[in-house]
Order: structure tokens, then sequence, then C-alpha cells
């Protein structure tokens, strides 16, 4: 290590402009940042001021295309307005998303009359991702269909945040139809995206499902557990096969839902096929076929339900013995006999079940 005494005095004093020139640097880039979000700040408080008034009294008439409107100053298509624009960007979404009907069609004919479309659309067609994915949610909020075609372009894009509200603004215009972004998606799809999407299904009635086969045949392993997502929750009968067949698929994610789908959707040979799959399958999936098998199970399963009962794993045998007590005739008659066999642990697992059927 060296000693402060053998460090040469012009090296001393180059590290010490240094230091100093980068606390400067960084003391000068705080003061600017803290000086932007202070403007910004002021300029939001001022337009507050105002905005709210003005734009209530303008939502009690009806606005179209050709309605004469007097713009504050400060909301004119001016560089120096940039951040009032932004402003009245966001509280007209905001506004929009407690309105229906004419007061809501307002809000929409406002924001293009004040020309505030083209502020979204430069953010659309910008490089950087951030911009990208804020223009398309500003552009599907506010209802711009005629955007629907170019935005689709972007349903498989690199960028995460980008293709998500790429994908959510193609439901927003076309609902289950939409859904045809899937056939050509490589990218993944997180389990995040995934719920929204389906939440914003919800609301809809349900549409379209031509595409439904072909999805479950996907390269894209995320489309295939959204197919079987949608399969399971709309009870889509017609894809019972290609659905059965995922219990095949080399990812466990992927054979996971298909035996929860194969649960609503599939026929009497339903609790015959996961009892099938369950030496194959990892200890995870092994939980979910045991948890479906609660739901169809028949006595056809009597022989597999006995094996899972005699596990070493008590988790096993709980839920084991609980199918049986409940789908099995006679199940818990077997349970019982089972514990007069082998008192420990069946029949502290016969009083767990009692007490279950009682509540």
């Amino acid at each position: 290590m060296l000693e402060p005494s053998t460090i040469p005095e012009a090296t001393l004093y180059a590290y010490t402009v240094l230091f100093a020139a980068t606390m400067i640097v960084v003391l000068l880039m705080t003061a600017a940042v803290l000086r932007r979000r202070r403007k910004r700040y002021r300029t939001e408080k001022r337009v507050q001021e105002y905005f709210d008034q003005w734009l209530g009294d303008l939502l009690l008439g009806e606005i179209n295309e050709n309605s004469a409107i007097e713009v504050p100053e400060e909301l004119l298509d001016r560089p120096h307005n940039r951040l009032a624009r932004e402003f009245a960007i966001n509280q007209l979404i905001n506004t929009k998303k407690n309105l229906i009907g004419q007061a809501a069609r307002n809000v929409i004919q406002l924001y293009r009359l004040l020309g505030l479309r083209k502020a979204s659309w430069d953010k659309f067609t910008s490089p950087l991702w951030y911009r990208k994915a804020r223009g398309i949610y500003e552009l599907y909020m506010m209802e711009q269909r005629d955007t629907g075609v170019a935005i689709g372009k972007h349903t498989n894009h690199r960028n995460a945040y980008v293709r998500a509200e790429a994908q959510t603004a193609l439901l927003a215009f076309e609902g289950f139809d939409g859904l045809r972004f899937l056939g050509g998606l490589t990218q993944p799809m997180n389990n995040w995206q995934q719920l929204k999407l389906l939440e914003q299904l919800h609301a809809l009635d349900p549409g379209n499902f031509e595409g439904l086969p072909q999805w479950l045949g996907s390269a894209n392993d995320s489309v295939v557990i959204f197919a079987l997502k949608l399969a399971e929750i709309y009870q889509q009968l017609q894809v019972r096969e290609e659905a059965t067949r995922c219990l095949q698929h080399p990812n466990s994610h992927v054979r996971e839902q298909a035996v929860k789908t194969l649960v609503h959707i599939g026929d009497e040979e339903a609790g015959n096929l996961l009892a099938e799959q369950y030496p194959t399958e990892t200890e995870h999936n092994r939980k979910a076929i045991l948890e479906g098998l609660e739901h169809v199970a028949t006595d056809a399963q009597r022989g597999f339900l006995e094996t899972t009962l005699a596990s070493d794993d008590p988790a096993v045998q709980l839920q084991s013995a609980r199918i049986i007590s409940r789908c099995l005739k006679g199940g818990e008659a077997i349970i019982a006999a089972k514990a007069l066999a082998q008192p420990e642990p069946y029949r502290q697992i016969l009083l767990h079940i009692q007490s279950e059927s009682a509540r």
C-alpha cells in the first residue's frame, strides 16, 4: 500500500483537481434536475388553476370536430408550452377514465382539437422505447382507432414495455379480434402481461377464437400458456384434443397449465389422463394434478389414489384422502378402513377429512 508521502505532489494535485471537477459536475447536474422539476411543478400548478374549470365548462355542452374553442395561450402548440400540453394530455386521460357517453366523446374531440394527438403520435414514432410506449398508451386511451394498424406492428417489439402497450392497444381497439397478434408473436409474454390482457378481455363479450388451435401449437411457450388460459376461462371444448397434447410439452409450465385447463374442459377421460401423467411429472405439477383430480376424479382412479394415499409425503396423503372422500363412492369408509389397519398417520388424516366435511 502506498504511503501518502511516497505519492508525487503532481499526482496528488491531479487527483484533487479531478475529484473537485467531478463534484462540480455532479452538483451542476443535480441543480439542473431540481430546476427542471421545479419548473414542471410550477407549470402544472399554474395550468391546474384554470384547466379543470375550463374543461368542466366545455364538457357541459357537445363538442365536435367543427366546434370553435377558445384555447388558453398556454395550451397552444408552441415549443415553450410543451409541459403545459403534456399536463393537459394527462388530465384528459384521467378525466376520460371516469366518464361515459357524450362526456367521454367530448374529451376525445377536445384532445384532437387541441392538436394533442400529434404530440402523442410524435412520441409513438420516437426511437426511444419509453416515449414510444407512452405514445401508444395515449393513443389507445383516447380511442384513436385509425392508428391501430401502425400500433399493431409493434406487438412483437423487442422491448417488453412497448409490445405490452401495443398488445393492450390492439385489444382496446378490436376486442377479441385483436388477439390475432398471438399468431406471429415470438417474444415472451410474462405472467403480468397475460393477467392484464385477460382482465381487459373480461369486460368484453366473448368473441373470435378461430386462432386458438394455432396458438396452442405455437413455438412460443408463453403463447401456448396464454391460449390454454383462454380455453379454460371461456370453456373452449373444441380444443380439448390440442390441450391434451400439451401434457407432453417439454416445458413444465405449459404442462401445468394444460392440467388446469383439462380440469375445466376435459371429458370423462380427464381423470385417467391426469392419473397417467402423474408419475412422470415434476413435484410441483404433481401437486397441480392432485388439486385438479379433486374436481374430476371418479371410481376409475381408485387404484391410483390408493397408491398416492400410501405416499411418504404427508401433503400427498392428505390430498389423496380428500379426493377419495369427496369423489369416490364410499370414500370416507375407504379412509376409515385404512385408519383402522394403520392408525398412524391415517387416523389423524381421517379426523381432518371429517372436520372438513362438517364445515
